[in-house]
């Protein structure tokens, strides 16, 4: 069967383009991508989520899965207030048979990629099970909020709702997913096609991006 979905795709230029800052402001800090494998954004993909928390002015972000902390140290360097992130405090006894790898990376790493870093001290971070994690006290607190945690059906459904209850609506932000159209991740790809009939998402081509912007017109 095929499925509906109301996801219209961009190319990445075009979100570079929606940024009216001048050259001199236009200055971005990243990472060197480290010698891993999986679990990482793209530099393509980077450089698309610091343009998005730049397009929307983002003081606070929000990360559900920390992973290895480069995205976490990634959004530190751009967003000019804290970033908070959210990762698992225990292994889970059952999760996506893809994600439990890359929980074992995370539990075994002997340091996060932002630890002794000058954006340190804006990380936050926070251990839980996002399914049943309290959020109530960071409602409607964050300018951009980055999905890419538990990637089961579950967890996206769950983490995709927390999110829209995270962002704020007093002012432009929005809410971007990673591994959209990921073959690994089929239920997330099935979610998000779902949800954009009710959502106005878009899918940045060339990436595995998937955004909704609140008061920005792509």
């Amino acid at each position: 069967m095929t499925r509906t979905t109301h996801i219209s795709s961009i190319r990445p230029y075009r979100l570079f383009t929606i940024l009216q800052d001048a050259p001199a402001h236009r200055i971005a800090q990243i990472q060197i991508p480290p010698r891993r494998a999986g679990g990482s954004l793209t530099l393509l993909e980077t450089m698309l989520l610091i343009t998005a928390a730049r397009v929307v002015k983002a003081e606070k972000a929000f990360e559900f899965g920390t992973f290895l902390g480069s995205t976490t140290l990634n959004l530190a360097l751009n967003v000019a207030g804290e970033v908070t992130t959210l990762d698992l405090e225990k292994a889970l006894e059952t999760q996506h048979a893809d994600d439990a790898p890359l929980t074992a990376m995370h539990f075994q790493a002997a340091a996060l990629d932002f630890e002794g870093s000058p954006a340190a001290d804006r990380i936050r971070t926070l251990a839980g099970n996002s399914v049943t994690f309290d959020f109530t006290p960071f409602r409607r607190s964050f300018d951009l909020v980055f999905i890419d945690g538990g990637h089961d059906r579950e967890t996206v459904e769950s983490d995709t709702r927390n999110a829209f209850d995270l962002v704020r609506l007093d002012k432009p932000s929005c809410v971007l997913w990673h591994d959209y159209r990921n073959a690994i991740y089929p239920e997330l790809t099935e979610y998000l096609d779902e949800l954009s009939a009710e959502r106005e998402l878009v899918h940045l081509e060339d990436t595995m991006l998937c955004a909704w912007f609140h008061q920005i017109a792509l």
